[in-house]
């Protein structure tokens, strides 16, 4: 049902219980926040069908599990916050396909792993938040690509390594 509903915003709430695999049939949608609430388990893969979600917000939530690579679907998304939850595994490569991406955060999590090469080819990225993760390696050289970027954040992690001289290409930056 609700198949003409674009925007479902319940943020600031204290709803529980997991996130409704049916959502994935809200084909119309653009707009999906579900922030600082106290949902729990995972994201289900049923989401990367919104092929017209623009904004799909679920930071502040107790949410576990790995970030489904069906996300990397969502070819009109803007802006991505899945902040501040429990997830673990690594970012999927596929979301270095989600050209129109403006906005990626993800501090506040257990997640491992490289950060991916491919998010170097996310050219409209403005804002990028990875800290306060668990990821190990070098950072990507390919970072250096995000000529849009203004903020860059990836302390609080376990990186190795040198900073890649590529970084100095980001003249947008202001953040680091």
């Amino acid at each position: 049902e609700l198949q003409a509903l674009k925007t479902l915003r319940i943020g600031e709430n204290e709803l529980t219980g997991v996130i409704p695999t049916e959502l994935g049939n809200l084909r119309a949608l653009t707009s999906l926040q579900l922030y600082v609430n106290q949902f729990t388990g995972q994201i289900p893969s049923e989401l990367g069908e919104l092929q017209a979600l623009k904004t799909l917000s679920f930071f502040g939530n107790e949410l576990t599990g790995v970030i489904p690579t069906e996300l990397g679907n969502l070819r009109a998304l803007t802006s991505l916050h899945l902040d501040v939850n429990q997830f673990t595994g690594q970012i999927p490569s596929e979301l270095g396909e989600l050209q129109a991406l403006k906005t990626l955060n993800f501090y506040g999590n257990e997640l491992t792993g490289a950060i991916p090469t491919e998010l170097g080819n996310l050219r409209a990225l403005t804002s990028l938040h990875l800290d306060d993760n668990q990821f190990t390696g070098q950072i990507p050289s390919e970072l250096g690509e995000l000529q849009a970027l203004k903020t860059l954040r990836i302390g609080e992690n376990e990186l190795t390594g040198v900073i890649p001289t590529e970084l100095g290409n980001l003249r947008a930056l202001t953040s680091l």
